[in-house]
């Protein structure tokens, strides 16, 4: 189990990864601490509002649903993250500095960082009030039957911006979709839907959604498009512009691909020899449900094995 204060290794997150993780270093017999910022396991899980049917052995009716079973399958083990965030981590040669919640500070031999992805937001003027108030939503699948037969507008030019669209499409909305590279990094079919669905009109690019003034019944979209100033006027903002890494302050000093998300070897490994990574944070051309259960396990058994428990 996790012996909190005297665990060698620190587990931070509670996703897919972590889930698995925390259960194949428990079934080694290595001591950890685990941390998440959640008080319900299960990460991003908690925001896909789409059905799951790709992951073997089950089908779950979305993110939550696979969140719960996730749960209960810990409950049955008797393991459970803390409720605690990991603020800063500091890389002294080979020492580990980890500031836990707001003061408490832990030097574990290692460090297995598994906190998955974040939605990636605008940052822009009136985007957090749009948020807090459902003005601003970042999935149609949870959001479309809301504003029904309404004018939507999507953020973004990859598969979830497009496929936002087209599902927003279905509820009869008029959506208008805002993007800033002609090249769209959507998959050509969603493309080609997009773009014959008679509701959905793609704004001219580039289009650049620089401020959300909130309405009484609905919001002002500021837009720069082509240099030029429009306002539009739409129910909702659908942002769909990809995923960050969510890495606590410092971790800069691993090594990360371009996009930010962390390099590692086979093992789970990052470049520093003390801390490794698992998940969607990685770098990695797939980011599933699978490849982060393997990911967690296959991590595991390397820091198993650093403490020779195989």
């Amino acid at each position: 189990m996790n012996a909190r204060d005297e665990s060698p290794i620190l587990l931070v997150g509670a996703g897919v990864a972590g889930i698995t993780a925390a259960i194949w270093l428990s079934d080694f017999g290595v001591p950890f601490d685990w941390i998440d910022t959640r008080q319900t396991p299960g990460g991003i899980l908690h925001k896909v509002h789409n059905r799951i049917d790709d992951y073997p052995g089950g089908t779950f009716q979305d993110g939550p649903d696979l969140a719960h079973a996730l749960s209960t399958h810990l409950q049955r083990l008797d393991l459970q993250p803390r409720r605690a965030t990991l603020h800063a981590l500091e890389c002294d040669g080979s020492d580990l500095r980890c500031t836990i919640g707001d003061a408490a500070v832990v030097h574990p031999e290692h460090l297995l960082l598994a906190t998955g992805t974040q939605y990636r937001q605008l940052c822009i003027p009136g985007e957090q009030r749009g948020l807090k108030e459902g003005r601003i939503s970042q999935s149609a699948t949870a959001d479309a039957p809301r504003f029904r037969g309404r004018h939507v507008a999507v953020v973004g030019g990859g598969d979830s911006a497009f496929e936002n669209a087209l599902i927003l499409s279905k509820y009869d909305c008029r959506v208008t979709l805002f993007a800033r590279n002609p090249n769209f990094k959507a998959r050509p079919a969603f493309v080609d839907s997009v773009t014959a669905a008679p509701g959905i009109t793609i704004a001219p690019i580039p289009s650049e959604v620089t401020r959300v003034e909130l309405l009484d019944d609905g919001c002002r979209l500021h837009v720069d498009q082509r240099g030029a100033q429009i306002t539009c006027d739409v129910a909702a903002l659908f942002v769909r512009i990809g995923v960050d890494p969510a890495l606590p302050e410092g971790s800069t000093v691993l090594d990360r691909d371009r996009r930010g998300f962390l390099r590692t070897d086979s093992d789970g490994r990052t470049s520093h020899r003390r801390i490794f990574a698992a998940g969607d944070i990685v770098a990695t051309p797939l980011r599933s449900v699978a490849t982060a259960v393997g990911a967690g396990a296959r991590t595991a058994r390397a820091l198993a094995v650093e403490y020779g428990a195989i």
